[in-house]
């Protein structure tokens, strides 16, 4: 089939020259961009908090997919980067990533196969976790006759939690289901903190967080690990200030290394990260010390198609485009096509309702919007935004698209 247009696209030598101008009408929309200076900002940020606390940072590449955000965060310092599936783990070693974390279980033949392939031909450092002895002794059959060494977290979980072995106090009976296949290295223990709720939580996490590190150093005591140094492996975008600071309060700590999974930091939001960020600045003066939070990068285009009632518009932006898991997209900037002028909004466009390629939007009387206008709203959850979009534009200044970003969900 000869090229079509897809969404968030213009003219290829524009793009290559000065760019696509999103105001001047360069581009179809809807279009999903980031902005350069706040994911650059954002990856510093959190290269600065890990490095303060004494972590390695091991970003999870769910939340955008993307072999160039990889490489910026690498170059920010980034120990490792996270995925969750052997596909995800398939582009990351494709993009030359040197240590992967697969933060989940390896489970089936064909995944077996498809990863001992990957140890074999590439330089790939990967760990991936293991929560059940009949999961540690599939690998430790396949990775044994195969002649592959595999290293391995043991995971460990809370009741009515995700994956993850329940009981702290039994976790030697899978590290010895482990050894028994000499082609299986443990090489410390992993966990999900996120799934921890409640008013409470903090203290929660506290306390579990302090019996993963008696667990380890128990392990540790037994000669269950292979890393001098084992890893200690936690925390996503909403707890990673509790996760390093308990760490950091262990008489064990110097012992382990830790390695914080955080991912949603780097596209960041207007919604619930951007409240798990103003929680972690409440609780963290380190955070706090760092200076400059982190900044939503993440816009999506869309024009007004139509407006068929009074206090009621239709905008050209969907489900297929932009999350709606976590909260509704946010209007923040409407430009007008005829009097070229852009102007700030603040929330005064309400989605209401959101459908397949239409969003029902509530307009405030005193803001005057017609067909053809453009508005800029922000998101809420950027992993299920990003995950909805082939490319993304990448804007400097101006809301020039300077060039494009691939993903690979």
């Amino acid at each position: 089939m000869k090229r079509v247009m897809t969404k968030g696209s213009g003219d290829l030598d524009k793009l290559n020259g000065s760019g696509w101008d999103i105001l001047a009408e360069e581009v179809s929309l809807p279009v999903a961009v980031v902005r350069q200076q706040a994911i650059t900002h954002n990856a510093h940020w959190m290269a600065q908090f890990t490095q303060v606390s004494g972590a390695l940072l091991a970003p999870h590449g769910k939340t955008t997919m993307s072999p160039a955000l990889f490489g910026l965060q690498i170059a920010h310092g980034a120990w490792a980067i996270t995925v969750a599936t052997v596909a995800q783990l398939s582009v990351a070693v494709a993009a030359k990533v040197q240590r992967v974390i697969l933060a989940n279980q390896l489970v089936g033949v064909y995944h077996f196969k498809q990863v001992a392939n990957m140890l074999r031909d590439t330089d790939v450092e990967l760990y991936c976790f293991v929560d059940s002895i009949d999961n540690a002794q599939a690998l430790g059959a396949f990775f044994s006759t195969c002649s592959v060494r595999l290293s391995i977290l043991l995971e460990v979980g809370v009741m009515g939690g995700r994956a993850g072995w329940r009981d702290l106090k039994t976790l030697g009976e899978l590290a010895e289901a482990c050894q028994v296949y000499p082609y299986l290295n443990i090489a410390g223990i992993g966990f999900y903190e996120g799934v921890i709720h409640g008013d409470d939580a903090k203290e929660q996490i506290q306390q579990f967080v302090d019996a993963v590190m008696k667990t380890a150093k128990r392990l540790q005591q037994q000669g269950v690990f292979s890393e001098a140094l084992p890893i200690i492996s936690g925390a996503g975008s909403a707890w990673y200030d509790v996760v390093a600071s308990t760490f950091n309060q262990s008489p064990y700590a110097e012992q382990f290394q830790l390695v914080l999974r955080p991912g949603c930091y780097l596209i960041h939001d207007t919604g619930i990260y951007q409240d798990a960020q103003h929680a972690v600045l409440s609780r963290s003066q380190l955070a706090c010390d760092i200076g400059d939070s982190l900044q939503s990068s993440l816009s999506i285009w869309a024009y007004v198609l139509s407006t068929p009632e009074p206090n009621m518009i239709i905008v050209g932006l969907g489900k297929r485009d932009v999350a709606f898991d976590a909260g509704m997209p946010t209007s923040e900037l409407m430009y007008s096509v005829h009097a070229k002028q852009l102007r700030e909004i603040n929330g005064a466009l309400k989605v209401e309702k959101i459908m397949d390629q239409h969003a029902l939007v509530s307009v405030q009387s005193e803001c005057e919007v017609v067909v053809g206008d453009m508005i800029c709203f922000s998101t809420s959850h950027p992993c299920l935004t990003f995950d909805k979009w082939r490319e993304i534009g990448v804007v400097e200044q101006d809301w020039v698209i300077t060039h494009t970003i691939s993903t690979y969900f």
